[in-house]
């Protein structure tokens, strides 16, 4: 049976082969002299970013009034026990990097009795 500290091993060597660094806003709602305020904080992660599937195959072309939109979900993001992500209907993640700009799906913890060795991320490339 694989523990705990052996997959955080396993996802920080992972990394390693080939990091990419992110850096993106999080706003979160905190409780300030009483009351609830949004705080800003700069967040930076070292995260190694994928192709999940082939690229032809999963390209949306998005029209609207204002334009067209292209979106590309084959990139897939693993990051560490330590990056502390999650996404919601009122929270979300883009950042820039070399693969352009993207925007976090759905993040899936890696969990193992009870503990957070990482995340697995799904992402969407705007276009």
């Amino acid at each position: 049976m694989i523990t705990a500290e052996r997959r955080k091993r396993d996802i920080n060597w992972s990394i390693a082969q080939n990091p990419t660094e992110i850096s993106f806003t999080k706003v979160v709602k905190e409780i300030v002299n009483g009351h609830f305020a949004e705080v800003s904080k700069d967040i930076t992660l070292t995260v190694r970013i994928f192709p999940q599937k082939t690229y032809d195959s999963s390209i949306t072309v998005s029209s609207g009034t204002i334009g067209t939109s292209y979106k590309n979900t084959a990139y897939g993001m693993l990051a560490d026990s330590e990056a502390d992500l999650s996404v919601d209907s009122k929270t979300s993640i883009e950042f820039d990097c070399s693969y352009g700009h993207m925007k976090v799906k759905n993040v899936y913890p890696q969990i193992i009795n009870g503990e957070i060795c990482g995340y697995d991320c799904g992402l969407e490339k705007v276009m």
